[in-house]
């Protein structure tokens, strides 16, 4: 996090910084539910964090936005990241909600995780 940035929020927010390229998020989460009581969370960060916490079985639901706007390509990712990455096994999703306002579409799934086997 570049030094400007980390000024900004200085008595504004807890920043927990580290050097390392790697985080790990099972910790993180779990200091965020111990040292903060956080239950619920919100992560925004594109296909690379969210593919991440998939992987590792931290997500519960997913909110998915269909808007009227389309691009694409080759080249152009997915929710998990490029289209040739493949996940290491399918998720499976349930329908819990769908609502629309304007020409949107709201879909809120609840992500079944595998139960490891025995």
């Amino acid at each position: 996090m570049p030094k400007t940035t980390q000024a900004a929020l200085k008595g504004k927010a807890t920043l927990h910084l580290t050097k390392s390229d790697e985080i790990d998020l099972a910790a993180m989460l779990e200091a965020l539910r111990t040292k903060y009581n956080v239950r619920r969370l919100a992560c925004e960060g594109g296909p690379t964090l969210f593919r991440a916490l998939l992987e590792r079985g931290l997500i519960d639901q997913l909110n998915l936005t269909i808007a009227p706007y389309m691009f694409g390509g080759a080249k152009a990712p997915t929710l998990t990241g490029l289209s040739k990455e493949f996940l290491p096994a399918s998720v499976h999703c349930s329908l819990t909600d769908m609502r629309t306002v304007g020409d949107e579409c709201f879909l809120t799934y609840r992500i079944k995780h595998q139960r490891p086997r025995s």
